[in-house]
């Protein structure tokens, strides 16, 4: 298909949607069509033919049409032309001499008994501009022209951001949308497609948000990929090569999708990119159309970022990324203006103000632009903790937090609770406590920290995150989820983590563990790059949760364990399809294929195995607890969980709260 495309941008020839204007059959049964015609003594044929077909516009002449023959349960065909000639071609090739026109082209198709189905299509034979084709336009499964597809792939540019996801409500059209989650800029869409040089067009697409977040925006971008040597590997190569912008902040009515129009010029560029991306929001989009628009001017596309300074946080400075325009009028929302093209403005008091941008071209055409900011003055939490060597159980605890800081909140995750600096508790039992910090700036900003104690004089197994909760909201955070509550489980953990702060921080897990022959085997085994489980918040009491929606995916974590002593192993799961098993692994090694615990589940590498066969629901809020005693051989265990019947958004299987104790 990339070859076609790409003849198809020599041309200047328009290709214009089909019209159908009649359709009549013989007769038409219901049942599904066959593929050869019965032989001697079979069953009376009742499935009759239909006769359908597309055309499209040569690439050297517009008057020379090409025309794809869709019939079914036909053998000969018969063309005509609106009286300008016939064939008897399965796909003909027709020139219409007379040019620009409509012409009523019919096509009679007849199966082997002599039974026919005809159709009539007005054929637009029209010059103009090249009307540009977006494929997967509305995230729908097998739509791309050569069949397949899910939905997404032509939407796909891992050095610009992730993979888009696929919701299947709400939606606009058809089945499914495209969807963006947080946090900000972590997923994008990108895709090139072709347009006629110096030529107008409106780019339209459907969006919705969900409402409540403090950064509501998703935004779509015009790319010149020809003017930039077609290479975006950066956010700075977007931003440097973006023809035009907008951004979309209405979440009023996270149910509801809206349209907007984005008008461009394509320049000196004969490829385009359309790219989008969001805010610190859960976005939606649905439907993307373009046709060539009217002559004349565009209006200049407008946008911004704001940035909050580190020193002074009632200072913002506006960063302007609004093209086509010529002048600017700032409105900061508290009475005062600028003209400049990038301001820095300082708020004489923390509140929540709307500003907004109006961008002007020499045309005198304006856009406008409105986002809300809401000052909160910066707050980060953080703390250390240190045994009494005199006391096992008794902890101090130093405070790390930077910030305006108002109030400090300790949970000692025992019930107990202190406010103010540095305290000191005592636990009363044995266990495994979350300790968390919530720091609150002088305008209400919170920030919080959390840390695992194991308060013991033994040995105590520490499963990390066995409740998939740690840097998700359930975890104390007060924005949206990092998605970083899955990286406990990944066999190849990455140098860096997001804290709930959406800071990037060094990663915990990294220095534990790292097996990265068994990932390339997974790689070459189920033909998927990715081995790491899925975050969700579809775990069990409506908390975090791990997902495995493809069959090369894995739960994978290291966990050390005292040789010989008897555990019980615990896990809650739910698949949403019947027959979706789950594989439960205790292995006393790294493996570095699947090849041995294929063969056996006695393999020499497994201490225990556990397969869970009765966890169907398609309630997300239903779990069942499974539970298995093992003695480890060794004093490092690998829990080791695969479902290799999952199917990605149809059968997938859900897990949280793993334990051994």
């Amino acid at each position: 298909m990339k070859h076609i495309i790409n003849k198809f941008s020599r041309t200047k020839l328009v290709l214009v949607l089909l019209a159908v204007t009649g359709v009549a059959v013989s007769c038409v049964g219901d049942e599904i069509f066959r593929d050869e015609l019965p032989g001697a003594n079979s069953k009376v044929d009742e499935i009759f033919p239909e006769a359908n077909f597309s055309y499209a516009s040569s690439a050297d002449d517009f008057r020379i049409i090409n025309f794809t023959n869709l019939s079914s349960e036909a053998s000969t065909y018969s063309w005509d032309f609106d009286g300008n000639g016939t064939s008897s071609e399965e796909d003909p090739t027709f020139t219409f001499e007379d040019g620009e026109g409509t012409y009523a082209v019919t096509l009679t198709a007849t199966d082997g008994n002599g039974v026919t189905g005809t159709t009539t299509i007005d054929v637009i034979v029209a010059e103009g501009p090249f009307q540009p084709i977006i494929l997967e336009a509305g995230f729908e499964d097998d739509t791309l022209p050569e069949g397949g597809g899910d939905g997404r792939d032509s939407w796909r540019n891992s050095d610009l951001g992730g993979v888009i996801q696929i919701t299947g409500s709400p939606v606009t059209f058809g089945d499914q949308g495209g969807k963006l989650p947080t946090p900000a800029g972590d997923r994008a869409g990108y895709q090139e497609i072709t347009v006629e040089p110096d030529t107008n067009y409106d780019l339209s697409f459907w969006y919705t948000m969900l409402s409540g977040s403090s950064d509501p925006r998703l935004i779509v971008s015009v790319l010149g990929v020809t003017e930039n040597g077609g290479t975006f590997t950066t956010l700075e190569d977007v931003a440097n090569g973006t023809i035009a912008s907008v951004t979309v902040t209405d979440d009023s009515e996270p149910d509801v999708y809206l349209q907007q129009k984005l008008s461009f010029n394509s320049g000196t560029n004969n490829t385009v990119a359309i790219f989008f991306t969001n805010g610190e929001v859960e976005g939606r989009l649905d439907d993307f159309t373009i046709e060539v628009g009217a002559e004349g001017a565009v209006p200049p596309s407008v946008g911004f970022a704001s940035a909050q300074s580190e020193v002074n946080y009632l200072e913002y400075t506006f960063t302007n990324s609004s093209t086509g325009a010529t002048s600017y009028e700032w409105d900061f929302g508290d009475g005062n203006v600028s003209t400049e093209e990038s301001p820095t403005h300082v708020y004489a008091v923390a509140d929540t103000y709307t500003v907004t941008l109006v961008a002007t071209n020499d045309s005198g055409l304006s856009n406008s632009l409105e986002q809300t900011i809401t000052i909160l003055a910066p707050v980060s939490a953080d703390f250390t903790s240190q045994v009494d060597p005199g006391d096992y159980r008794t902890f101090s605890f130093m405070d790390a937090s930077e910030g305006l800081i108002e109030s400090l909140l300790w949970e000692f995750g025992d019930g107990f609770q202190f406010t103010g600096m540095d305290p000191t508790h005592t636990y009363d039992e044995d266990g495994i406590y979350t300790v968390t910090l919530t720091a609150t700036s002088i305008t209400g900003n919170i920030s919080v920290a959390t840390e695992e104690l194991v308060v013991s004089q033994g040995f105590v197994v520490q499963v990390l995150n066995g409740n998939f909760d740690l840097y998700g909201t359930t975890a104390g955070c007060t924005g949206e989820s990092t998605g970083d509550n899955a990286d406990p489980w990944d066999m190849t953990p990455n140098s860096t983590i997001k804290d709930c702060d959406g800071n990037d921080i060094p990663s915990p897990y990294d220095p534990l563990w790292d097996n990265g022959a068994l990932d390339s085997w997974l790689n070459t085994e189920y033909g998927d790059n990715s081995e790491q489980p899925g975050s969700t918040s579809d775990g069990n009491n409506d908390t975090r949760g791990g997902k495995l929606e493809e069959p090369s995916r894995r739960l994978y974590q290291v966990v050390q364990v005292q040789q010989g002593v008897s555990y019980t192993f615990s896990i809650d799961s739910r698949t949403s399809g019947f027959q979706t098993n789950t594989d439960v692994f205790i292995l006393n090694t790294e493996i570095e294929d699947e090849v041995g615990i294929n063969a056996s589940t006695s393999d020499s590498a497994v201490d225990a195995y556990f397969e869970i066969t009765n966890d169907f629901n398609a309630d997300s809020s239903v779990f069942v607890t499974s539970s298995f005693n093992f003695t480890p051989s060794t004093n490092q265990i690998v829990i080791y969980v695969r479902n290799v019947d999952v199917v990605d958004n149809t059968a997938e299987a859900f897990y949280d709260n793993i334990t051994i104790e």
